[in-house]
């Protein structure tokens, strides 16, 4: 019997003045750092406020737009009415939810909204009127 533990799989080596932990079974390090972790998708869903004057930044989504992405400055009044609307379409959202559990005619209507919303020309034809509307803010036009 051997009072020796195993070898460890791991070492710790100095690299570019950085430790870095090295798996010895293949030689590359152990664990990605922070700087090389895979980007994904982080914009947020509504805008996002860049300075204390209340102008704030807006990524579009396909979903609602037709030439998203694109980053759009929107003025004060702008991004408070996108927020007010944004709080309105969840309560209304709610509100109809806990209104078919009440009246169930109303399972019906939501039914027939959600079909319609998977259609793709019912999606084109809103998406028209909300890309023309977004088309005001797009300062990179040329």
């Amino acid at each position: 019997m051997t009072s020796q533990p195993p070898p460890s799989r791991y070492r710790v080596v100095e690299q570019g003045r950085r430790l870095v932990v090295i798996d010895t079974h293949t030689g590359r390090p152990a664990a990605q750092t922070r700087d090389a972790a895979p980007a994904t998708d982080t914009a947020p869903l509504g805008p996002e406020r860049i300075a204390f004057d209340g102008r704030a930044v807006l990524v579009t989504r396909a979903f609602y737009d037709d030439k998203a992405p694109r980053r759009l400055i929107l003025d004060e009044g702008t991004a408070r009415w996108l927020e007010t609307a944004r709080s309105l379409g969840v309560g209304a959202a709610v509100l109809a939810i806990v209104a078919a559990v009440f009246l169930p005619a109303l399972l019906a209507v939501l039914v027939f909204t959600a079909i319609a919303l998977a259609n793709p020309k019912t999606r084109a034809a809103v998406r028209k009127p909300v890309t023309a509307w977004l088309d005001r803010y797009d300062t990179d036009q040329t």
